[in-house]
């Protein structure tokens, strides 16, 4: 059973974080505390999410956008003060409110629809943080604050004070209130740099246990970062000092070395990467990159492409098969299959004020640097000659040669010597 609506609490200031940013906007494993937050909320109530926003609220509205509504008051307000104008603002005066701390991110949600049961028939339920042996009490007092709770709607409106003392008051009053106990690494909320650490560090464990599970080895998980929807293929070798985030996928039998960072990049089967930074990309199978591989947004690596050291890719399609070694640009470019691009070439394809595309055919033979000046087309089965500067079209299975004739002067050296000495 779910709530009839959530709050989530976002306006008050840690002054412990010393951040011009709302603490709910900081993140842990490549997300925002906020971000958790709003999807437990969404999980648990099925009315609707409001969020109560106070300090930095212009930056912390922008994020929301419109996963859910908001309600702005005071950052100096009482929590329930808050939440009493939040419920105003709701239009709800019958029903139970699940209200949850913005920045609380590692309770599940199956804990928080236990709250919500608990709280049915009863005034509220709140969420106590209990260490292993620890009575029910002493948990209650030593933690106060409690990071989740659910309360009858009507006990909400003109509401003051703290939690502490709103739930307090409840009791005293001779409404029932009910505790509901969870571990305490599950009530933990963000307060301070300590504790930001702390959640991302719990959070990344839980991620790698994961992925443990399903068959991936890690050669150290405490020096690898994981964002929560990484997806990893099984057999999969992770070396220290990865960093997987976004909708990263990386397929099955792969190895990636240390110094590998990837976001929203998709890796096929039987891949090897040392050392590859790559953004927004697909890589296709059985391709070897790096080391010190920058590969750019809207960049596809077909099957069984090799790419050396020092090697820059951007949106740029490259074909199964094709090598670019090493010391080369490659940008705005359709590369077709099995080319070998020389040491050093460049795809020259900005004159100052326009960008365009290069296309380079099947089985094309691209000597040491050469430049290929955009936009420009090299047929099929074509080669250029090392140092060349290609400004036009290279028909198919041609042979381009664009750099100046060689000029050898003999003596030129020991005559100029000469004259230096008699300086």
């Amino acid at each position: 059973m779910k709530a009839d609506v959530a709050f989530v609490l976002a306006f008050q200031e840690d002054a412990a974080m010393n951040s011009a940013r709302h603490t709910a906007l900081h993140e842990i494993c490549f997300r925002p505390l906020l971000s958790y937050a709003l999807d437990l909320a969404a999980q648990a109530a099925s009315g609707g999410v409001k969020v109560v926003t106070g300090f930095d609220a212009e930056r912390v509205e922008a994020y929301i956008n419109d996963r859910a509504s908001c309600v702005r008051v005071s950052e100096n307000e009482d929590n329930a003060a808050a939440l009493s104008l939040a419920a105003q603002s709701a239009g709800k005066v019958e029903g139970y409110a699940l209200v949850l701390s913005g920045t609380a991110p590692l309770i599940r949600a199956e804990t928080l629809l236990k709250l919500v049961e608990a709280a049915r028939g009863n005034a509220a339920s709140a969420l106590i943080p209990a260490r292993e042996g620890e009575t029910a009490e002493n948990s209650a007092e030593r933690k106060g604050e409690c990071p989740a709770y659910c309360v009858d709607l009507a006990l909400l409106h003109g509401a003051k004070g703290s939690v502490r003392e709103f739930l307090i008051a409840a009791r005293q009053n001779g409404a029932t209130v009910v505790n509901v106990y969870a571990p305490e690494h599950e009530c933990l909320r963000v307060r301070d740099r300590a504790s930001l650490w702390e959640c991302n560090y719990l959070t990344n464990s839980f991620l790698a246990a994961r992925h443990l599970e399903a068959g991936v080895t890690m050669l150290d998980p405490t020096k690898i970062l994981l964002g929560a929807e990484v997806e990893i293929g099984r057999d999969t070798v992770l070396y220290p000092n990865v960093i997987l985030s976004g909708k990263t996928k990386i397929g099955e039998n792969c190895v990636l070395y240390d110094g590998c960072r990837l976001h929203d990049t998709v890796v096929g089967d039987g891949c090897v990467l040392q050392s590859v930074v790559a953004n927004q990309t697909e890589i296709g199978s059985d391709v070897t990159a790096g080391p010190f591989v920058h590969l750019r947004p809207n960049t596809r690596l077909g099957d069984g492409c090799k790419v050396g050291n020092f090697v820059e890719v951007k949106n740029s399609i490259v074909g199964e098969k094709t090598k670019l070694p090493h010391l080369s640009y490659i940008g705005d470019a359709d590369v077709g299959a099995r080319v070998n691009v020389g040491c050093g070439c460049v795809f020259v394809n900005y004159d100052g004020y326009k960008k365009y595309r290069t296309t380079v055919g099947d089985d094309v033979f691209l000597g040491c640097q050469t430049n290929l000046v955009a936009p420009v087309t090299v047929g099929d089965g074509a080669y250029t000659a090392a140092g060349s500067t290609i400004t036009d079209d290279v028909p198919p299975n041609a042979f381009a040669i664009a750099r100046a004739y060689q000029v050898n002067k003999p003596d030129w050296v020991a005559k100029k010597r000469a004259r230096m000495r008699d300086l």
